[in-house]
């Protein structure tokens, strides 16, 4: 009897158990549907995000702690009946409170937020955005200029970059004021400038053209044509002559341009390697140049050995194949960017060859002279048959001849093989006089120790023009 009775007892109690429990449950359905939230009034105005929260910032105030101890103490003076009735009504003006403040249900799906597109940070589109040296305020470089008596042009290393070359030019102009003109024809994809330098009368009905380095590695060169200008401006301020003519005679009639670096882009990467470039979309190209030679057989170097030996821009374009003279018919170059033979996507593409043509044809130029390396020769002929012009081409290869000592070797007419370079566009489509100056013997890039035999052979090349054409 005992045992039916506690059995009977626990079967009463657990189906009180479950009758309570679900009366917990409907009650907090009943108030998450009045209120939108399963949190009390009490716990709702926590910190929504404690994870970071110490303990004191989320205790209950002393003022609230106060108020709440008085309200206890009135409660239980008033009996438990008022307080109960109280309390009641309170929970009701909570629950009509929360309900006519509580966040709407979302009745279909939420509205995509309409997020504004990042406007994309624009590329460096001038030198200034780079900040390159030619830009600059000079005069903060004026201490580096050598003192009177020294020369400001150094032939310590064959490494001249671009940016000793912007800050000899200033200082060629600083000491030689009012004797020569540089300004700049060109900027690079890299944002360095492409300078020309002017020398003698602008007026004179003859000029002729020289530019230097329009490949990379060929950058003694641009040595050779920077210490050629000061050798010309020492001599014009001394008033020295050149056979039985002073330099101020010789050019008094005559004007000389010259381009002494017409890819310092190239000439940068051969010198500094890949981070002398500034803009991604350069540093991306040359990167590209080595991937794709690599993967097409024509190296094997790593990075670093490969670029000491570039030739092209920073376009990967050989700019002596860019000239628009057989370009259509040069099919046995590289089509893609390289360190050499890619002629470009067109004719004239890249604004170093615009820059030398442009040089040419803003000036009355009777003969264009392109200075490369290596070789100790003289490249004229170029195929042309055109009698007058062969005439006046081979004159000016013999007196180069006679002042430099290199031989003269008569070059073939472009074809699918041989693509036409800057001669033979100035030969075959402008009718003007040009050649081409081989420098050196050896691998480029040559080292200082050949500059020595380069300097005595071309020494005189400037005056030489001046006495034929002034």
């Amino acid at each position: 009897m005992n045992k039916k009775k506690h059995t009977g007892a626990i079967i009463f109690f657990s189906l009180l158990a479950g009758v309570v429990a679900v009366a917990i449950a409907y009650f907090g359905v009943m108030f998450y549907v009045n209120t939108g939230s399963f949190i009390p009034p009490a716990l709702a105005n926590l910190p929504a995000d404690l994870s970071g929260a110490e303990i004191a910032d989320i205790k209950v105030s002393d003022e609230a702690g106060n108020s709440e101890s008085t309200d206890a103490d009135e409660s239980v003076s008033g009996g438990k009946e008022a307080a109960s009735d109280e309390s009641l009504s309170d929970a009701e003006k909570d629950a009509d409170k929360k309900k006519a403040t509580a966040t709407p249900k979302p009745t279909g799906k939420a509205k995509k937020s309409k997020k504004k597109k990042a406007t994309p940070t624009p590329g460096p589109t001038k030198p200034e955005d780079v900040n390159d040296i030619s830009t600059h305020d000079m005069t903060q470089y004026l201490g580096e200029m050598p003192g009177e008596g020294s020369d400001i042009v150094s032939t310590a290393t064959a490494v001249y970059t671009y940016e000793q070359m912007v800050k000899d030019l200033y200082f060629l102009e600083q000491r030689y004021s009012g004797l020569f003109a540089y300004e700049t024809v060109g900027v690079t994809k890299d944002l360095r400038q492409i300078y020309a330098v002017t020398l003698g009368n602008t007026n004179a009905p003859n000029h002729v053209v020289i530019q230097y380095t329009v490949h990379s590695r060929e950058y003694i060169n641009s040595l050779l044509a920077m210490k050629q200008i000061e050798y010309y401006l020492q001599n014009y301020a001394a008033g020295n002559t050149y056979g039985e003519r002073s330099y101020p005679d010789l050019f008094a009639n005559f004007c000389l341009h010259i381009i002494p670096m017409a890819n310092p882009d190239g000439v940068s990467v051969s010198e500094i390697g890949i981070d002398s470039m500034r803009t991604d979309s350069a540093k991306g190209i040359i990167q590209y140049c080595w991937e794709s030679d690599t993967q097409l057989g024509r190296t094997a170097a790593p990075l670093e050995t490969y670029l000491l030996t570039f030739k092209a821009n920073a376009n990967g374009v050989d700019l002596n194949k860019n000239f628009p003279v057989g370009w259509d018919g040069y099919t046995d170059g590289v089509p893609v960017p390289s360190t050499d033979c890619h002629k470009g996507v067109a004719p004239a593409s890249e604004v170093e060859t615009q820059a030398i043509i442009k040089t040419v044809h803003d000036n009355p130029t009777v003969a264009v002279i392109s200075y490369h390396s290596a070789g100790d020769l003289i490249y004229w002929n170029y195929g042309v048959e055109d009698e007058n012009l062969l005439e006046a081409d081979r004159n000016l290869a013999i007196n180069l001849n006679n002042v430099t000592g290199y031989p003269t070797v008569v070059s073939e007419k472009y074809d699918w093989h041989l693509a036409g370079g800057c001669s033979d566009y100035f030969m075959w489509e402008e009718g003007i006089p040009a050649v081409t100056l081989e420098t050196g013997n050896g691998t480029c890039p040559l080292d200082i120790s050949a500059f020595g035999p380069i300097w005595n052979a071309n020494r005189d090349v400037y005056a030489l023009l001046a006495a034929m054409y002034g």
